[in-house]
């Protein structure tokens, strides 16, 4: 009797969600995390992506094996492929898009950016991607994007993979700018991909602390900010960030199909559970495997402690509010 009780809400349960999608399906969804890369962006194409990263990640002998290996034959039987051209990413990543009514945050440099948005003006806010070392950008050349170009954000700003703190003194001129000319930032602030810190020599793990930004925003009090990955995995500091820091906001990108779901639930619930529901946002972290932005979707959508209203917040009205847009369009 007992086992036919759990399995009966367990059907319940499984039709709620499904009907719960439904009452959603075709509603405009703010992907904002969604990068302008070309397909070799992350090695030789075809590259195979399996979904948890990390469940799928094995220990490897550094002697014998390299971390790139993994996407050349990945280590489970059903991966996502990238495509093999630039222009196959961009056409299959505007499909999905179109499919599922997201609008994107496209984050890249600023010709690959202008390409894909002619392409499909109405599926894209333009965002510039930005590290500092021998081919930043100036500020002027920043301002004249956000004025004369139609560039609404700053990042991803990706530093962390050089070695270099948000709160470094070298980005005290482009917080300034960010500020006056009110563009809200996305900064990369979490994992990168297995073996970052060999793949990309500078890359710290340690820059990862949200707490890294606190001079900044203490110093641009006017400064909106979008920590991308959410800091993880260290959530306790960065609910004390969004305690002290009401402007502060963060994506999920990556993150939920980079972890088992059962992990990525656990961190999602810390942050709604710390009454920070209006401040996190959908992102899918789509690099090179369009065929990852669904998935992404589905984790959000499948979590079962969040209500309707909830998933609305993160798919739509929490970016609509962080970048200015209205959100009677959400529902």
């Amino acid at each position: 009797m007992r086992m036919r009780f759990i399995l009966v809400a367990v059907l319940l349960l499984a039709i709620s969600l499904h009907a719960d999608a439904q009452d959603r399906a075709g509603q405009l969804i703010i992907d904002v995390h969604l990068h302008a890369s070309p397909a070799d962006a992350n090695g030789p194409p075809p590259l195979g992506l399996c979904l948890p990263l990390t469940s799928h990640l094995p220990p490897l002998d550094p002697a014998k094996q390299t971390f790139s290996a993994l996407s050349k034959q990945p280590p489970c039987s059903d991966p996502l492929w990238s495509p093999v051209t630039d222009q196959a990413v961009m056409k299959q990543t505007i499909e999905v898009l179109k499919r599922r009514n997201i609008i994107g945050v496209l984050s890249g440099s600023p010709d690959r950016v202008l390409q894909w948005s002619k392409e499909a003006p109405d599926r894209f806010i333009r965002s510039v991607e930005f590290q500092l070392g021998r081919n930043q950008l100036s500020v002027d050349e920043l301002r004249r994007l956000f004025k004369e170009s139609s560039f609404a954000v700053f990042g991803e700003v990706t530093n962390q993979y050089v070695g270099i703190a948000p709160d470094d003194s070298r980005m005290e001129p482009y917080w300034a700018l960010a500020e006056s000319l009110d563009v809200p930032v996305a900064i990369h602030m979490g994992e990168g991909p297995p073996g970052a810190a060999y793949l990309i020599p500078t890359y710290r793990a340690r820059l990862t602390s949200p707490y890294l930004l606190e001079e900044v925003l203490i110093r641009h009090p006017r400064l909106r900010v979008s920590v991308m990955h959410y800091g993880s995995p260290l959530i306790e500091e960065m609910i004390a960030m969004l305690g002290a820091y009401p402007q502060l906001y963060v994506d999920i990108g990556g993150i939920q199909w980079n972890y088992p779901r059962a992990y990525f639930y656990k961190q999602l619930k810390e942050l709604i559970d710390a009454g920070f529901g209006k401040r996190i946002m959908f992102g899918s972290d789509q690099m090179n495997w369009p065929g990852v932005i669904e998935p992404a979707i589905a984790i959000v959508d499948e979590a079962p402690f969040l209500s309707g209203d909830q998933k609305r917040d993160i798919f739509c009205r929490n970016a609509a509010r962080f970048l200015r847009l209205d959100t009677k369009t959400c529902d």
